[in-house]
């Protein structure tokens, strides 16, 4: 089988979604299951599909569209703000989808209207973080404009996200200030809404057993807990989840001792970086066929014993093999855990073979 090669185990990923899923019924929070990460592989869905998630979450509606295609039956949530131009579509694949311009609103209600299909929104607020959201003080403008909507454009909720854009972290002042948020559009629509969405992993897993969410937020849209068992904004493990769920195998095609310090004059790298290297002497060191174009370097952690990632290049990662118990050589294969940037480049790549084991 061609490398370099990322090795999913979906049946880990599967007890990590049980386990957050199990967990989080018991602050009444509902979970969607995430899967952009990792690319959206149909093989990934039909693995989370009976695990108690209540909507398969994605930021592609091609992602979707695959998904549903393959006839994956939980309703589907496009969590990237639509773009206009593919409003037409996106009511023929997503049930749900979020919202933060008013525009956007009036646009896709007309659809709905044109086209006789009922579709859901959450309502995206924006508490510091600064991606997607209505501000909060523009809810008494928001809960006039969607109480005037077609009806076959249920508001269904309202949301935020944490930590994505500009590292801004949950705390249960500021889900207050959502519930407020969402009051509002309660009064103005009539009714209770379905939905308040909490935020993803980030903070969320590691601190929902200390209280981080008032009683109100009852759902959590989970990707990277589900994916890798980590929360990366703590860059941390979450102690009741698996973290084996993949690895990355690639192949070596050069191994000798050379010094660890370069010769001759230094400039800038292929990528415009002074690169800075300590001079150890002559060690083992070895070269992967992979490379930056396929995978982030700096958010991978080598799984065999002694190897130290040097640098890379565009199709080459260089690693230190002296400290192996032993000594690896050509043809042999390496393993190494991606945290989520790897993992997204990895699963992003044409030049990665892809094998998802149940």
């Amino acid at each position: 089988m061609s490398n370099p090669l990322l090795r999913v185990h979906l049946s880990v990923i599967r007890r990590n979604t049980e386990a957050i899923v199990k967990k989080c019924a018991g602050y009444g929070i509902s979970v969607w299951g995430v899967t952009k990460g990792l690319s959206a592989p149909v093989e990934l869905a039909a693995a989370m599909r009976d695990t108690g998630i209540t909507a398969i979450a994605d930021s592609r509606l091609a992602n979707i569209k695959r998904m549903k295609n393959a006839g994956i039956d939980l309703p589907f949530a496009l969590i990237r703000i639509p773009m206009r131009s593919e409003l037409e579509e996106m009511l023929d694949y997503a049930d749900i989808s979020m919202a933060s311009d008013l525009g956007t609103l009036t646009e896709l209600a007309a659809l709905c209207e044109k086209k006789k299909k009922n579709h859901a929104v959450i309502l995206m607020v924006d508490l510091g973080d600064l991606r997607e959201g209505f501000l909060t003080n523009q809810v008494e403008e928001v809960a006039s404009a969607v109480s005037k909507l077609n009806p076959l454009l249920r508001i269904m909720g309202v949301g935020v996200n944490f930590a994505c854009a500009s590292g801004v972290l949950a705390n249960s002042e500021s889900l207050q200030k959502l519930l407020v948020f969402g009051g509002v559009i309660e009064s103005a629509l009539g009714r209770k809404l379905e939905i308040y969405s909490g935020g993803g992993t980030a903070k969320s897993l590691a601190k929902i057993d200390e209280g981080l969410f008032p009683a109100g937020i009852n759902n959590l849209r989970i990707g990277e807990g589900c994916l890798l068992g980590t929360d990366k904004c703590y860059r941390a493990d979450i102690p009741w989840l698996q973290k084996g769920t993949m690895e990355l195998e690639a192949e070596l095609v050069e191994v000798r001792v050379k010094p660890t310090l370069p010769v001759g004059e230094i400039g800038l790298d292929a990528f415009g970086n002074a690169p800075c290297f300590e001079d150890r002497g002559n060690r083992l060191r070895g070269i992967l066929a992979v490379g930056k174009q396929d995978v982030y370097i700096d958010s991978l952690t080598p799984l065999d014993e002694g190897v130290q990632i040097i640098t890379a290049s565009s199709d080459h990662l260089l690693v230190d093999l002296e400290e192996c118990p032993e000594k690896p050589k050509v043809g042999d294969i390496l393993k190494f855990r991606p945290a989520y940037p790897a993992m997204l480049s990895l699963s992003t790549s044409p030049y990665v073979t892809k094998v998802y084991e149940d």
